[in-house]
């Protein structure tokens, strides 16, 4: 027992730890506002330079003037978002570019933060205080900063997600369906999160999910001539399903990084043969998680952790600023190891490797002296499944072993009224 804990000077009370974890609370989301007074002041000094926004700006500019939205070799924006997604855009994009920008960043920073204290609120297990909310907010931040200052759409995506996993939690199925599809059309692989939820909600989310998706496929046919709608949505296809599907950029981080870093070579079918693998698992498992899970929270958070994994490691696309996903998980994971004492060491570890370690500019430093950097990003999924498996099967253990006693002793209790 510690020394100090019966000196009534030492004496915290309760209303005391409250008042201290509200007061960091609201540290923990001044510093979000802080981040977007940031990104606001870049915007107006230099609002073209690193940064995403001019592509979505330029693209729907260019669907109300019936210019192809992927003609990426003469008009270099490097659109490859849905045609929906264009006309979507186009309040920001009437705007001048610093305000469009400032309000696309303010519309980001308060969804993601809205989704990150949703999870704290319905999703993640167990009771939180105030202080350790603030403690997963501020290890969220730093994680989600660069993607954010790009003005990146990963931080809508994510927060997507999270609205419709809280839809589905209260039953909310046509809610669900259709924010699980607007997701879809701003990037591509959240299908691969429908499709995880639809295996375990199959009566509930497969047809208002297909008709959701058939619905939000023809507002684009109202606003332009349907041969110029179509053209655009050949392109499209044309662009996923082309040469550019394969391509590999500078700043892809995936399991093929892991491999061209210790000189294999995948063929391209060989390695759509493993994501469709891994896709495989990480449906096992989540279907496991439906028989295990104790909780409605425990479940829809491994979901979501399963789908984040499986997406950075071999999903399409992942960049360096996709693994803005990771951070809230990662975030959660590395709160919730300290708080009951689950592996905090392999949590720490994947929290290192996929935040600070895997910064393009700890990446830089360290490339001179380890050509090999590249793959810390890939490699701290690992950990981090790892993870996710070990809490939840050892919570699933100790419910189990919990039922047994309560049964062991209803049935003493019985036994002994008898006598």
């Amino acid at each position: 027992m510690n020394p100090f804990s019966q000196n009534p000077l030492y004496y915290q009370s309760p209303l005391a730890t409250e008042t201290s974890g509200a007061i960091w609370l609201k540290r923990a989301l001044i510093l979000w506002g802080v981040l977007w007074i940031a990104v606001s002041v870049k915007f107006i000094v230099q609002p073209e330079k690193k940064s995403v926004y001019p592509c979505f700006a330029d693209s729907s500019i260019n669907w109300w003037s019936d210019h192809s939205l992927y003609d990426n070799e003469h008009q270099q924006t490097g659109f490859r978002y849905s045609p929906t997604f264009a006309l979507a855009f186009t309040p920001f994009a009437v705007l001048p570019a610093t305000v469009g920008g400032i309000l696309w960043s303010a519309l980001n920073i308060a969804l993601l933060v809205y989704a990150l204290r949703l999870l704290v609120k319905e999703v993640f297990p167990g009771n939180w205080s105030k202080w350790q909310e603030a403690c997963f907010l501020i290890l969220s931040l730093v994680g989600c900063t660069r993607a954010i200052w790009s003005a990146q759409s990963n931080s809508l995506v994510f927060a997507l997600a999270v609205f419709a996993v809280v839809s589905l939690k209260k039953e909310r199925w046509w809610i669900a369906a259709f924010i699980l599809t607007a997701a879809v059309h701003i990037k591509l692989w959240p299908a691969a999160l429908a499709l995880l939820l639809m295996a375990r909600f199959p009566r509930q989310l497969i047809g208002r999910f297909a008709t959701a998706c058939v619905l939000l496929f023809f507002p684009p046919f109202l606003t332009r001539p349907l041969p110029v709608v179509i053209q655009q949505y050949q392109d499209w296809y044309a662009l996923l399903t082309g040469p550019y599907r394969t391509l590999r950029q500078a700043g892809l981080r995936d399991a093929y990084t892991i491999a061209e870093q210790f000189g294999t070579h995948v063929d391209d079918r060989v390695y759509t043969l493993l994501q469709l693998g891994m896709a495989g698992l990480a449906l096992v498992w989540c279907l496991r998680l439906a028989k295990i899970a104790n909780s409605h929270e425990t479940y829809f958070t491994g979901v979501l952790t399963t789908w984040v994994c499986w997406q950075l490691l071999v999903g399409p696309g992942t960049e360096r600023l996709t693994f803005l996903l990771a951070a809230p998980i990662v975030s959660w994971t590395l709160v919730v190891s300290l708080k009951e004492r689950c592996q905090p060491l392999l949590a720490s570890i994947s929290w290192l490797m996929l935040i600070p370690l895997g910064t393009g500019a700890v990446e830089r430093l360290l490339l001179p002296i380890a050509p090999w950097s590249p793959v810390i990003l890939p490699l701290g999924i690992i950990p981090l499944m790892a993870w996710q498996i070990i809490y939840v099967e050892s919570r699933a253990h100790k419910d189990l072993n919990n039922q047994i006693t309560e049964q062991g002793n209803l049935e003493n209790q019985q036994t002994s009224f008898a006598a």
